[in-house]
């Protein structure tokens, strides 16, 4: 039987960012290399992500690169197209010994500015409206352009949406 103690611990989420259940393909490597494997995203934080992997135990600690297979089908904000994170744990969810899958929890650890290139903690990238990530120098450079021809082909230079 559970005392009230651990009954409180077990109903309260302790998470600092909410999850959003998004489902997507995505596929995983080990920190510089290129050896990409299949996955499938099952939540998203702004902190990190759920996702499950094939046979492909991760160990705890270790860096890997994700890149979303299709990211226009992720409608979330905090949705981009690739993360640097840090597993956090990963548990063998299914026990079919010729084909074994694991559930991996992983915390994102650093973004790229969608303007200078430079690598920004996770933590400290912001997002416009228009979903641009960029760093704090960057952020603050575009939010005190004026309204108008200029900072709006500049917002559509960084998005891709150059004609």
């Amino acid at each position: 039987m559970m005392n009230v103690s651990a009954k409180k611990l077990h109903s309260c989420n302790y998470r600092a960012y909410s999850r959003n259940k998004e489902e997507a393909p995505i596929k995983y490597a080990d920190l510089n290399t290129e050896n990409y494997h299949d996955g499938k995203m099952c939540n998203i934080s702004e902190s990190g992500m759920y996702f499950e992997s094939g046979n492909n135990s991760l160990r705890r600690g270790s860096e890997v690169c994700i890149k979303m297979v299709d990211s226009a089908d992720i409608h979330s904000p905090e949705a981009c197209d690739g993360y640097r994170a840090e597993v956090m744990w990963c548990r063998k969810i299914s026990e079919n010994k010729t084909d074994p899958s694991y559930g991996v929890g992983v915390r994102f650890m650093l973004n790229i500015c969608d303007q200078c290139g430079k690598t920004v903690p996770y933590t400290e990238i912001q997002r416009t409206d228009d979903f641009l990530f960029l760093c704090p120098t960057c952020f603050q450079r575009l939010k005190s352009l004026p309204d108008g021809k200029l900072k709006g082909t500049l917002e559509n230079y960084l998005m891709g949406n150059v004609i």
